[in-house]
């Protein structure tokens, strides 16, 4: 590994509050297949077997929390709460908070415009890492520190059942104006159309969301944006881009 790599990953898991010292095991977690492949000949390691067990971690920690915060969910309940948290829209939510995306290696084509699965697979990977360095409670620490708000929210009744209500209710709030929805894009026959529409705020895209009905992509559009305001409340909404 190249100084400059090492300094680099050092600075990240500073930024992140942690103490990584093998720093080569930060680098597998951040390393995807295609820049493995483009670089056979530095006898690399990709990030799935990390992947694979900090999946496991996550799924772990956030059950222990959710059995305990919600003691008379059924499980139906609870492995609905679960899929969410842990699904790839917050997973990339996640990354960008932390800015892991900056330090992922990935093959050319995938640089370009990385899929949200090599995004949302690299948060879990470091999480192994977090795990096997620096322990269970820190790892439980940190996963309650990035995901707690998520739960919160798939938890709260009234935005579950309507966003839409909820995000106006938010903006309102804080003064920043009524979300406009726009259609995006409409595909398929008419018995399995498929639409995808953005909010906008001060003409500003926040989100977009996908469903069968107009009313439903809508509905998930400002699911994702209260995601996204709710993660970067310190940010000026009025100038927010997604």
């Amino acid at each position: 590994m190249k100084e400059d790599r090492k300094k680099e990953l050092i600075l990240f898991s500073n930024s992140l509050g942690l103490n990584i010292k093998d720093i080569k095991l930060l680098n597998t977690a951040l390393t995807h297949g295609s820049y493995v492949k483009e670089n056979s000949k530095k006898k690399l390691l990709d990030n799935e077997r990390l992947e694979f067990f900090g999946d496991a971690v996550l799924k772990l920690y956030v059950s222990e929390y959710i059995m305990q915060k919600y003691p008379d969910y059924a499980e139906g309940q609870l492995s609905k709460l679960r899929a969410f948290v842990v699904s790839e829209k917050v997973l990339t939510h996640v990354a960008n908070k932390l800015n892991l995306k900056k330090y992922l290696l990935m093959g050319k084509n995938e640089k370009k415009s990385p899929p949200v699965s090599i995004i949302a697979d690299s948060v879990e990977a470091l999480l192994a890492v977090i795990y096997y360095e620096c322990g269970s409670k820190i790892t439980k620490d940190f996963i309650l520190d990035n995901w707690g708000c998520y739960i919160e929210l798939a938890d709260k009744d009234k935005e579950k059942d309507n966003f839409k209500a909820s995000l106006q209710e938010h903006t309102q709030g804080q003064k920043l104006g009524l979300p406009v929805y726009k259609t995006i894009v409409e595909t398929g026959p008419d018995h399995i159309k498929e639409f995808e529409v953005a909010v906008l705020l001060n003409n500003n895209e926040l989100a977009r969301g996908k469903g069968k009905t107009k009313k439903e992509a809508s509905q998930d559009a400002a699911r994702n944006a209260m995601i996204f305001l709710k993660s970067n409340q310190k940010e000026s909404y009025v100038n927010i881009k997604v």
